[in-house]
């Protein structure tokens, strides 16, 4: 207990630091604001954009999986995929360092501007490196000092050791053991659904996500000495009593008793997650925690910064070292229809144009974000969907935005389908299949009876023919199969993805309205 009380007494005085650090951060973040029309002329002039340098949606090319990255960058790493084949980016040691930091800032900002008193973050990240951005921002070639370990408990699961409690007892059992050793005061995840689906197992697979807690409580020779050094590392106040009461319990016990000091949760809020969000709401309610939205930020590029003046948090583009241009939807790809951050029109939506050192220029990706007000004379920025998300096999052109439409219609068809069911729709051509249709994926983390819901494949098809002319004519023509439905909970979808989603699905699937990739069923399907 008096190695716990050092901990803590250490944990303040590291929350101390990074909340002066904010302040200088915050200080900087407001000059750079009032500055950023110079800045932008400055940058522009550095990276040699001209009037006349056209726009490009291609990136530069790097080469093909299981190459080596060219000399002199930290690593190769891989988008999501959401667009057809994952694309591939270098990052070396700079880009990556300038990623990291905008990263870091960003919470120390939050922790000054917010006023949290227990700093210490946990992030539900990949506990082995993938080939995602996130993967390569999380990934640690040793065990990190013991300062660190403290301020980022989750930096603890670098531990070559750790790996054996993984594999004896599971991700979720680990993760709650470690949560419960170090109470942390932040939680984070980049997608919702990460975070969402740790909770949620809690309550469905209690018995074994608890072994670990409990093996430590009760029958701690079966844990080893590896228990004792995690507990000296990472152990806060109380973490005898978070266990015992773990370990006591038949059901699940909520997060307020083994992680207390917990009061605020970061992660992505845009494009189609609310499902996850609401979930999340239901483990963490708003009275007791506050969630704070993520930046927006992709592979390629940074895409804003938070900012914490306005009444609600702001999201303004403005990161170090990048070009921000913008343009109308669906418009025609070329300079001349460029915007710069001063022009855009509140409540206009924008497709976002960037360019940067790291071998950009003018790149246009497909991401459009909405102005929900001006700070200044930078727009706050949510984003809303990809640009012209789109998939045909005889010409139908079925585009996210109708998929979108079907689906609201869906809902409100099917007073059942409450938002805390995720749609997604997927292109199928499985050999066993005599044609080519589209696949409507519903996912549910709990278990429930279709019963009332049979006929959404069919309403969903009709809908489609209402919303693409050309859908309907494959369909009467009989090039395109009528829609299928799958019912799926997040494990099942994750074995159904390419590489069983193992390539950053955590971290950056996101449930689009079209999923333009081609589901490949099993012979049962």
């Amino acid at each position: 207990m008096i190695q716990a009380t050092l901990n803590d007494c250490l944990r303040a005085l590291i929350g101390v630091c990074l909340r002066m650090a904010g302040a200088l951060a915050e200080i900087r973040h407001r000059i750079r604001a009032r500055g950023h029309m110079y800045s932008r002329a400055r940058l522009r002039r550095r990276l040699g954009i001209r009037p006349e340098t056209p726009l490009t949606t291609e990136l530069p090319q790097v080469g093909l999986r299981g190459n080596p990255p060219p000399a002199g960058s930290a690593s190769v790493v891989y988008t999501s995929g959401t667009g057809g084949d994952p694309k591939l980016l270098v990052y070396c040691r700079r880009r990556l360092a300038t990623v990291r930091w905008v990263f870091i800032e960003s919470f120390m900002r939050v922790f000054w501007m917010l006023g949290v008193r227990r700093t210490s973050l946990y992030v539900f990240g990949p506990l082995e490196g993938d080939e995602s951005l996130t993967g390569l921002l999380l990934s640690e070639k040793r065990l990190p000092s013991y300062l660190t370990t403290l301020q980022a408990p989750y930096r603890m699961h670098a531990c070559p050791e750790l790996r054996r409690l993984v594999e004896a007892y599971g991700v979720a059992a680990v993760r709650l053991w470690t949560l419960a050793l170090s109470n942390p005061g932040v939680l984070y995840s980049t997608n919702p659904s990460t975070m969402s689906a740790f909770l949620d197992r809690l309550d469905s697979d209690w018995e074994r996500c608890s072994a670990l807690a409990r093996d430590c409580v009760l029958n701690p020779e079966r844990v080893g000495s590896l228990a004792r050094t995690v507990t000296r590392r990472l152990g806060s106040r109380g973490y005898a009593e978070r266990l015992e009461a773990i370990a006591t319990s038949r059901t699940s016990v909520p997060i307020t008793v083994w992680a207390p000091a917990a009061s605020v949760y970061i992660c992505w809020t845009g494009g189609y997650v609310v499902p996850f969000l609401d979930r999340l709401a239901k483990h963490l309610p708003a009275g007791r925690f506050r969630l704070v939205p993520m930046y927006s930020m992709s592979t390629e590029t940074i895409a804003t910064v938070p900012d914490f003046r306005a009444a609600d948090l702001a999201f303004l583009p403005m990161a170090p070292g990048i070009y921000y241009e913008f343009l109308v939807p669906d418009s025609p790809r070329e300079p001349r229809r460029l915007l710069s951050p001063e022009q855009l029109a509140l409540g206009a939506s924008y497709e976002l144009v960037v360019s940067h050192s790291h071998g950009l220029r003018r790149y246009c990706t497909e991401d459009v974000f909405k102005v929900e007000r001006f700070v200044g004379k930078l727009p706050d920025l949510r984003f809303e969907r990809r640009r012209g998300l789109t998939y045909s096999f005889t010409g139908e052109k079925l585009t996210g935005e109708q998929a979108l439409l079907a689906y609201a219609r869906l809902r409100t068809a099917f007073p059942e389908l409450s938002d805390d069911y995720a749609l997604t729709c997927f292109p199928s051509q499985q050999p066993a299949a005599s044609l080519p249709h589209y696949r409507l994926v519903i996912v549910h983390s709990d278990p429930w009876d279709i019963g009332p819901l049979r006929a959404l494949a069919e309403r969903f098809d009709a809908f489609l023919g209402e919303l693409n002319l050309e859908y309907r004519a494959k369909r009467e023509s009989g090039r395109l199969g009528g829609v299928r439905l799958e019912r799926l909970d997040l494990p099942a979808l994750r074995a159904r993805l390419p590489d069983g989603g193992a390539a950053g699905l955590d971290s950056q699937f996101k449930f689009l309205p079209l999923y333009p990739r081609l589901w490949e069923s099993s012979e049962n399907g």
